[in-house]
């Protein structure tokens, strides 16, 4: 997040406000407003909410009553966001396309990553930067952003298509990858064998979890969640319904997390658990709102990482 934060008191800041919610309100007020000006521009709101944070964070609206722990829960808060968007990914996919693109996504991203990466590799290395900093920049800007593709594809209504759904198979394949990148990264640094330094022990670990995690998920998917969906569908209580649903997403999120996993990972599998469900359609109604509201708070939260003079002084 941003680097300082000036003592200065902000006209906008009251000891009785709560910073969280005063940076809240920032927020959705300045969201409404960049986000009419665009659609009358019809331009895309992603960049907006993504403008308004760099505004935010640098505008000095923030100073005074914004600290970095009240950044901080926002950027917390924001990936609420990306674990409902997956897991709503998760309820779109079916169990039985995902066996049928798992070859496509695999292979597609593995030559993605490849192709994307070796030409970045050897122009880093050119500039003179070292191997394990070529590696890191190359994988790095070979990646690209479920969250941002998957929203684009809503907003241009292609979420169905065949190439939508090849190209979010692709992402979820580079958010598996970058698990074990981050997990071989001392290996790159140290230049140590992996089979002495304890990289085998922990991948295999990893995998494990991996495997324990997926194999919690089919069993829930089999025959618990369907029982539980059914039971509180009885109730006829709209509330129930939507509570069992988000303690679903975020409590398989959460165990993904527990295992080392990615949280985000962890909703998109909460979503295919119940992607064969009958109540499916009424899932997608209850989580719509929920995930719209979050997402755009993760995205102004990217915004309010960038500090400006921070980046102009890099850049020069």
């Amino acid at each position: 997040f941003r680097s300082s934060v000036s003592p200065r008191m902000s006209p906008l800041a009251n000891a009785s406000i709560p910073p969280l919610f005063a940076l809240l309100a920032i927020m959705l007020v300045g969201l409404v407003v960049v986000s009419l000006l665009l659609i009358r521009m019809r331009q895309s709101l992603l960049i907006g909410y993504f403008v308004c944070g760099v505004f935010i964070a640098n505008s000095g609206i923030l100073d005074g009553f914004a600290d970095a722990d009240t950044e901080l829960r926002i950027g917390q808060m924001s990936e609420f966001g990306v674990i409902l968007l997956l897991f709503t990914l998760g309820l779109e996919f079916s169990l039985s396309e995902l066996k049928f693109l798992r070859r496509l996504a695999f292979v597609g991203g593995a030559a993605q990553m490849i192709l994307c990466t070796l030409p970045i590799y050897f122009v880093a290395k050119w500039l003179g930067l070292g191997t394990a900093g070529s590696v890191v920049v190359g994988v790095a800007l070979a990646l690209s952003s479920t969250a941002i593709s998957l929203k684009t594809f809503q907003d241009m209504e292609l979420g169905g298509s065949p190439g939508a759904r090849l190209a979010i198979g692709v992402a979820i394949f580079q958010d598996i990858l970058v698990i074990l990148f981050f997990l071989l990264l001392p290996l790159l640094y140290t230049g140590t064998d992996p089979t002495s330094g304890g990289i085998l022990p922990t991948l295999v670990e990893l995998m494990g979890k991996g495997l324990l995690f997926v194999g919690i998920s089919i069993v829930l998917a089999l025959w618990v969640i369907p029982r539980l969906l059914h039971s509180v569908a009885d109730t006829r209580s709209r509330e129930l319904f939507t509570l069992t649903v988000v303690g679903l997403c975020v409590g398989l999120a959460y165990l993904g997390g527990l295992l080392d996993l990615s949280l985000a990972l962890g909703g998109f599998v909460a979503g295919l658990a119940v992607s064969d469900s009958i109540y499916r359609h009424r899932i997608l109604a209850d989580v719509m709102p929920l995930k719209d509201l979050f997402l755009t708070l993760f995205f102004v939260s990217v915004g309010l990482m960038i500090d400006l003079r921070v980046a102009m002084g890099w850049w020069v």
